[in-house]
């Protein structure tokens, strides 16, 4: 459920408010500490799957960054190893003897030697920029911080001043732009509580970071396709208006159903909702 703040104040959270997209009455009967067991139920029954493939995204992920590491440590050998070879031709009294030698020479290991650290750089280059390309992302978009990383662990934001609060599955950046990104493993279209929740991080980002984010990104289903969400003026006043009416629930007033055949047949909470509309 939303917490309270030391002033008193709600923290809501972004999937809080996703959640109160799809229906108020069932947000309020699975999160606002009403039917604890009952939310609980209803996340296990999609976790494992859910899990496995962000595990999957952000395996993508690592990976390319490790790969990322080698390619530099390639590198720092190829400049050691060049060094060496131009300090060991000045020893030499003339140039045009150091090119002349045998497979057994001095000379020709440290050239097959930097050959194939140039060879593996650009092979681990190219598995990089693949991984890199499976996570959703872009080769101009350098990442900060991805859920499940342990080279760039995930990044919270809480504003007590908005009264909310995220974690964005991963926060990248893009020329002076810090974007946030959620990744939908198992979602079949674009969803409106995708979004509202997308927008959630987009203002908790611009409040902590100091720069309005233009857009951020959705990565839908096990190909992880990549949706832009443009932060637009008009999709912000519809987050303000949601969390407003949120706000309004948490105080006590009766939430608004919205119930709809397919929703309500799948709702966790739908045994005690009188508004139901499944058979």
């Amino acid at each position: 459920m939303a917490r309270r703040n030391p002033n008193g104040g709600y923290i809501i959270s972004a999937g809080e408010v996703g959640a109160f997209t799809v229906c108020p009455t069932s947000w309020d009967l699975l999160w606002n500490n009403k039917s604890k067991s009952l939310k609980d139920r209803a996340e296990d029954a999609s976790t494992s799957r859910g899990e496995l493939l962000h595990a999957e995204w952000s395996g993508f992920f690592e990976e390319s960054l490790e790969l990322s590491k080698l390619i530099r440590y390639l590198a720092v050998l190829i400049c050691l190893v060049s060094v060496f070879f131009l300090f060991w031709v000045a020893d030499k009294e003339s140039l045009s003897g150091v090119f002349e030698f045998s497979f057994s020479s001095r000379g020709l290991q440290v050239t097959l030697l930097i050959a194939v650290a140039f060879w593996l750089a650009r092979v681990f280059g190219r598995e990089a920029s693949k991984k890199h390309h499976q996570a959703g992302f872009q080769e101009s978009e350098v990442a900060l911080a991805i859920d499940g990383s342990a080279i760039l662990p995930e990044r919270e934001y809480v504003s007590e001043s908005l009264g909310l609060a995220g974690r964005p599955d991963a926060v990248i950046r893009e020329g002076e732009y810090i974007i946030p990104v959620e990744c939908k493993p198992l979602a079949k279209k674009l969803r409106d509580r995708y979004v509202a929740q997308l927008l959630v991080y987009m203002k908790l980002v611009e409040e902590c970071e100091g720069i309005r984010p233009p857009h951020g990104y959705l990565f839908l289903g096990e190909k992880f396709r990549s949706v832009k969400i443009i932060n637009s003026v008009e999709r912000q006043r519809w987050v303000d208006a949601m969390v407003a009416d949120m706000r309004k629930v948490l105080e006590g007033e009766p939430p608004k159903p919205s119930p709809h055949p397919k929703k309500c047949s799948r709702c966790a909470a739908k045994q005690r909702c009188s508004s139901r509309m499944d058979s």
